[in-house]
């Protein structure tokens, strides 16, 4: 019940300012002393009623400020009368709020009443409208950050190489058939030796680049084995396996000694 209570009070206090904006942007800080400025206070002092503080203190306040030409007795009948209608009486919806203002999307786009639907649109095009104005605001901030937007994506894929074209297949063929061969060729082991006794001074490392770089570090000797095919061969060979004695010296009889 608090939750819907404050949700509403939110609600009538951005109609409130919305209302207080587009009054000041057509009559300054007083209505006019007609028929279409009691039509706008009624507005205003409807929207005040349903306050949830001190209601008939602000409907009061509201006459004083923006029709300073009513009569004293004149403002406690109208606060009065004003008072005792129903809340659904006192509570417009948008599109009535709309109509009664005269108001268009050119003065609603200007003045930012977004509390109030125009005369001139439909529901369905404001929506579009609304759409429209978070996609910009959207791409203002994508482009900010330096994010891709999508029109520049499509333009890279388009640009990208596609060797399926080139062999005449689908794109999952081309995949499919790509990933069954990384599966037969399977990972590749890299096997360092290193030759060169640990620690090695700075000055003889620093001339030294990695594995990817182009030039092998001096003193280290890779073997790359492919896992699949060959791991039985690479798991039996003897180069592989340390602290292992070669089976030539472990089968050749020591010659007899001499005295």
């Amino acid at each position: 019940m608090r939750d819907d209570v404050a949700k509403w009070e939110l609600i009538r206090r951005l109609r409130y300012g919305a209302l207080l904006k587009l009054f000041r942007h057509r009559w300054g800080h007083v209505l006019p002393n007609d028929d279409a400025g009691r039509d706008d206070l009624w507005l205003l002092v409807s929207n005040v009623s349903l306050a949830a503080a001190e209601p008939q203190k602000k409907m009061r306040h509201v006459i004083e400020t923006w029709a300073p030409w009513m009569p004293a007795e004149e403002s406690e009948a109208y606060v009065t009368h004003v008072w005792g209608l129903d809340i659904y009486e006192r509570t417009p919806t948008a599109v009535e709020l709309g109509r009664r203002l005269g108001l268009t999307n050119a003065e609603r786009e200007a003045l930012k009443l977004w509390p109030f639907l125009p005369i001139d649109r439909t529901a369905d095009e404001i929506a579009e409208i609304a759409k429209a104005r978070r996609n910009n605001r959207r791409r203002e901030k994508a482009r900010a950050s330096g994010i891709r937007t999508r029109a520049a994506y499509l333009a890279e894929l388009e640009n990208k190489p596609k060797p399926w074209i080139t062999e005449r297949i689908s794109r999952a063929t081309y995949y499919r058939r790509r990933k069954r061969d990384e599966v037969r060729r399977g990972p590749v082991l890299l096997i360092v030796d290193r030759q060169v006794p640990y620690p090695v001074s700075p000055k003889e490392e620093s001339p030294k680049k990695g594995l990817q770089g182009g030039d092998l570090a001096e003193g280290l000797i890779v073997r790359a084995i492919e896992v699949g095919e060959t791991e039985a061969e690479a798991s039996s060979s003897f180069e592989l396996v340390p602290n292992s004695v070669s089976p030539e010296s472990s089968t050749k009889v020591p010659e007899p000694r001499i005295a």
